[in-house]
Order: structure tokens, then C-alpha cells, then sequence
């Protein structure tokens, strides 16, 4: 991928820098944090003997993905065609796209699964069946299915509980097996991120793994076979409960760079949370006892702006202060209580920002600094676009 950034200016010229130089605002990621959290995650899969395969979809980079692997550059899940195409191209294969069958782009998933070994579809409808069923793909190949279940999470996905759930696995499995196989179950549980403590997130990771285990057993009762099992979201993931060892694998994303959301639902402490966007001071306002800062929404998503006591973002090392506004390209902090030093945060000054969620705001970057010692060490570049 390219490297320029803003403006088209190249990025590499920031390799070796320290982190106070960089332009701002900068999404700098710790290198050490980083793989700690991929090491963890590997090993409450090991635990288990489920196989991880992770979500790229808060990175969207060939190297955190090289990272949450383990180097294999094998099993991971996109949420984009974008994101196939680009780790297709990186030397990724046995890819998963976790997204419901978009009709208008059968041209394109037909591309990658003829070019990748492995390329692995969801579908969660008779209708999405009948899509792949009126486009085989070339001798040799067939389409690779997981059928989408909603066991609470209530967005994509059918009832495991619903009548035609155990006929519609039935007729991927054997309709047309020259045609379409049936590779597994999946279901994401993110209805994890409305619990307030540990305890809530793991009664819905077991719910959620009992409520697949039963649907797989009723198939191999009915006589359909479903060789995989998968369930997954960072905050089940990070506090895993024993019934998932019946499953055969796990699929969270947001674990590799956390953010205060985990840190609030407890799925990681501070000090494992690897993002950051930097921001300077850019205005003194004592009139409205406020510091201007320029970082706005365009580099620091809106989301929790009404779901944490510090909106956006929390300021690293100044609880006592707190982001109160974004506009397009600046920020406003106040004090949470009393009126600010303003001689304790000079025109120019970094704050170091921990968002709310980190892949709404990756989301806003070319680039992402990674850092080790206070320097840069590598320029991560994420693919964009659908």
C-alpha cells in the first residue's frame, strides 16, 4: 500500500522519531502492549484447545493481523470485500467474511474464492442460499458456508430457536454438496457490550455457547453434518468461561489495541490498552476556562460521548480534565472541577487521548505510529473502503 498520509506527504520519514514530534492528530499504537495482548489471547485459546481466529476489523493492517496469527497468516475474519482483497493480496489466506451475503457482489466473493484456498461465506437465509446456488463456482471449487446465528446479539443472523434454522443448515449441507458446503455456526455474542461487570459478559458467553452447542447437536440429531463451531467478542473472549472448550474456535477483534470501553466492561486493565491519539494544545480560552486541542471528531469518533463518564475519550495522567466538545478538527477540554492551569498545559503541549472505542477511531487514520521507547518503529497503513 501507498505510503502517504496527509496531504500525500510520505509517512516514513516519522521512523526513529519520538512521539512528541509527530504531526497531530496521531493514532499511535505500544508496540510491547500490543503483543501481550495477541500472546494472551493465543493462550486462553490454547487453554481451551480452541483454534483463535481473529477479527482484523478494528486494525484493517497486514501487520496486526501477521500479529494476532502468530506469523501463520491463516484463519482470520473481515468485515469488508475491501479487507479480503487487501490481505488476499498480503499473503493471507483461510478468510472468513463475517458479513450477511451481499447479493449486488457475488462477482466479487466468486473472485476471492477461486483465488484463495480457503475463502469461507455467512449466510443466514434460504434466499442467500439461492444467490450461490445460481452462481456455482468453476469445477474444483464450491462455496464455503457458515450459517449466521443470533443467539441474543439481535442484529444478522437466524434464531437457533426458529423453526426453519435446522432446514436451512440442512438444505446448505445438502442441496447442491457439488455446489455449497456447510463448514459451520457462527455467532458473534456482542451483547457483551451492554453488560457493567465480568459476571454479566461471561453468563452471555455461556448462553451464547450453550445455545450453539444445542443447534449442533440437533443438526448431527437430524443428521447434518456441522464439523465447526464459533463464537466470539473481546469482552467474551477476554474472559472466557470453560463451556466454550466445546466449541472449535473463537473469533474477537478489539482485543489486539483495547480501549476504555473494554477497560469499563472489565475485558482488560489500563495498562493493557495500546491506543492513543495524540493531540496538541492549540488555544487558551480563560474567559470559558476551556483549552483548545486539534483533535475533532475527524480523528477521535463520537462514539461514548454519552455512554462513559468521560465521553470520547479519558485524557491519560489529567483526570482532571476532560474533553467536553469535538467539532470537525478541534476539541475543547475544561476542568472537570475548578478552573484550569492553563501554565501547566502551554501552546503546543501533547495530550495523550485513550478512546472510547478504538475501532471507530482507527477508523479516521491513514496511518497508525507504532512505538516502542517513546520512538516510532513502525507505520501501520490500514486498508479503507468496502
Amino acid at each position: 500500500m501507498q505510503d502517504e498520509s496527509r496531504g500525500g506527504a510520505s509517512t516514513s520519514i516519522w521512523l526513529g522519531a519520538p512521539l512528541e514530534q509527530l504531526p497531530t492528530p496521531a493514532l499511535t499504537l505500544e508496540q510491547a502492549t500490543m503483543r501481550r495482548n495477541a500472546e494472551r489471547m493465543r493462550e486462553r485459546c490454547r487453554a481451551l484447545g480452541l483454534r483463535l481466529r481473529p477479527h482484523v476489523k478494528t486494525h484493517k493492517t497486514l501487520e496486526g493481523a501477521e500479529l494476532a496469527t502468530g506469523g501463520t497468516r491463516r484463519g482470520i475474519v473481515v468485515s469488508t470485500l475491501a479487507e479480503a482483497r487487501f490481505f488476499a493480496a498480503g499473503g493471507f489466506d483461510d478468510i472468513l467474511y463475517a458479513y450477511p451475503l451481499p447479493g449486488g457482489r457475488l462477482e466479487e466473493c466468486a473472485a476471492l474464492a477461486q483465488r484463495l484456498q480457503t475463502f469461507q461465506l455467512l449466510l443466514d437465509s434460504p434466499r442467500a442460499l439461492g444467490l450461490l446456488r445460481q452462481h456455482p463456482l468453476p469445477a474444483g471449487k464450491r462455496w464455503l458456508v457458515w450459517l449466521k446465528l443470533d443467539c441474543g446479539n439481535g442484529r444478522a443472523g437466524v434464531r437457533p430457536t426458529d423453526p426453519g434454522a435446522v432446514a436451512l443448515a440442512r438444505a446448505i449441507a445438502e442441496e447442491a454438496p457439488e455446489e455449497v458446503t456447510l463448514v459451520g455456526v457462527y455467532a458473534h455474542c456482542g451483547d457483551t457490550y451492554g453488560c457493567r461487570d465480568v459476571p454479566a459478559i461471561q453468563a452471555i458467553a455461556r448462553a451464547t455457547a450453550a445455545a450453539v452447542l444445542d443447534f449442533v447437536t440437533a443438526l448431527r440429531r437430524a443428521g447434518v453434518p456441522c464439523p465447526q463451531a464459533s463464537i466470539g467478542s473481546t469482552p467474551s473472549c477476554s474472559h472466557p468461561v470453560p463451556e466454550m472448550a466445546q466449541l472449535t474456535e473463537l473469533h474477537p477483534g478489539n482485543y489486539l489495541f483495547y480501549d476504555l470501553q473494554q477497560t469499563l466492561l472489565g475485558s482488560c486493565h489500563p495498562e493493557d490498552v495500546a491506543i492513543r491519539v495524540l493531540t496538541r494544545v492549540i488555544g487558551h480560552y480563560p474567559h470559558r476556562n476551556q483549552l483548545l486541542v486539534d483533535c475533532g471528531w475527524a480523528a477521535l469518533s463520537l462514539h461514548g460521548r454519552d455512554q462513559a463518564p468521560t465521553g470520547c475519550a479519558a485524557i491519560e495522567g489529567h483526570p482532571q480534565l476532560r474533553l467536553v466538545g469535538l467539532t470537525q478538527e478541534h476539541g475543547q477540554v475544561e476542568a472537570v472541577d475548578g478552573r484550569l492551569d492553563f501554565g501547566r498545559f502551554p501552546l503546543g503541549s501533547i495530550l495523550a487521548l485513550i478512546p472510547f472505542h478504538a475501532c471507530a477511531t482507527a477508523a479516521m487514520h491513514p496511518v497508525y505510529y507504532v512505538h516502542a521507547g517513546g520512538k516510532v518503529v513502525e507505520l501501520w497503513h490500514p486498508v479503507r473502503g468496502w
